[in-house]
């Protein structure tokens, strides 16, 4: 009976500590769906945040995936004609600003302008040779003038004096004059009018030396005239030498050659395409229903389809004033009358710093990211 009792306690006792391990496990089981919604809840607060970050960012953000490295691409020409001599220059060659590029044939033109020296040299001893003549016959000419002005006038006041005489001895003669004096003063008279012509006649031609100097003046002046049109071409000729050999207008790369020695080339022909390395920049072609939240200065993110590891920063630098469309060949308003609207581009230009390693090369594609937040929190606290 006693044993009976025994098991009986043992058995309840048992009992209790079933119930009492059943109860912990429930509370511990709901104590785990307890975390496990907080911790669901609490992952889903997190990524609602998340997603509304990446959206505010997002509305803030201006991005384009059709974008291009784009630099100034110098095309160099000749302006002059000939057979090219020298290329001391390649693809991918480093320049200088002043290097030599190529080298057109200067034979010609260098024996054109020795031509043209010996000519200069030609005009310029004509010239001092008429020069020095000049000089002697106007100091021999004036003086011959005036010596034979001096004589004319001494000539005609003897003949004025022989007029007299030989009226008094006309008027008088038979009376108080004999022939023999008459006729005397006849002869003088015509002697005083030979004079007086041949002093006139010394006149004249003196004068008329002077004539020879200014035919020697006006031949002086063509002569300078001449020189002057030689001195010209003689220029040009130097111009022309100088021009057959040409040289890079800029620091920069040769991106393509289009010539080899031994070709034939005329005015304007492409030689080359060179371009600065350390001048590019980034055209993007944004769209019009995106660029009212644009403005030049603002931060650009850069990525590079070429260097996915790499990102560089930039700004807007302008923005363009007319849509691509503006500049196609087709016009945009279609003239057969059917309409169908499109969202129009308008180019963005964006400076960005090229690395000292030059990596940004023009027509690479890259991805901008334009951070427009700044300046519109600006423009409306305005």
């Amino acid at each position: 009976m006693a044993s009976n009792n025994h098991d009986s306690i043992d058995s309840s006792a048992s009992s209790k500590h079933l119930a009492a391990d059943r109860i912990h496990s429930l509370r511990i089981r709901a104590s785990i769906r307890r975390y496990r919604k907080l911790a669901l809840l609490c992952a889903l607060a997190v990524a609602l945040l998340a997603i509304a970050l990446w959206g505010y960012e997002r509305l803030g953000h201006v991005s384009e995936n059709d974008a291009r490295v784009k630099a100034d691409m110098i095309i160099v020409s000749s302006r002059v004609d000939g057979w090219i001599s020298e290329r001391p220059v390649t693809d991918g060659q480093i320049i200088h600003e002043g290097q030599e590029l190529i080298v057109i044939d200067q034979r010609e033109a260098n024996l054109k302008l020795s031509e043209l020296r010996a000519k200069a040299e030609s005009i310029r001893l004509r010239r001092e040779q008429i020069t020095i003549q000049r000089q002697m016959m106007e100091t021999t000419a004036h003086d011959t003038v005036t010596a034979a002005s001096a004589n004319q006038k001494a000539a005609a006041s003897k003949l004025e004096q022989a007029k007299r005489e030989f009226r008094r001895a006309d008027e008088l003669l038979g009376r108080m004059v004999s022939r023999e004096l008459w006729e005397q003063r006849q002869t003088q008279l015509r002697q005083a009018e030979a004079a007086a012509l041949s002093a006139s006649t010394a006149v004249s031609d003196a004068q008329a030396k002077l004539g020879d100097i200014d035919i020697l003046r006006k031949e002086l002046d063509t002569l300078v005239e001449e020189a002057a049109q030689i001195d010209a071409q003689i220029r040009a000729q130097g111009i022309n030498i100088a021009d057959r050999s040409v040289h890079s207008p800029i620091d920069g790369i040769v991106d393509e050659k289009f010539v080899e020695p031994g070709e034939y080339v005329v005015p304007g022909q492409r030689l080359f395409i060179i371009h600065d390395p350390k001048k590019v920049w980034i055209d993007a072609d944004i769209k019009e229903t995106k660029l009212n939240h644009l403005r030049p200065g603002q931060a650009v993110k850069i990525s590079v389809d070429a260097y996915p590891d790499r990102r560089f920063i930039g700004h807007i630098e302008r923005i363009g004033n007319a849509t691509t469309g503006e500049f196609a060949l087709i016009p945009s308003p279609n003239p057969s009358g059917n309409f169908t609207k499109i969202t129009q581009r308008v180019p963005v230009r964006i400076a960005v710093e090229q690395p000292d390693d030059n990596p940004l090369r023009p027509g690479m594609m890259v991805e901008v990211d334009i951070d427009a937040r700044a300046k519109r929190s600006q423009d409306t606290a305005r």
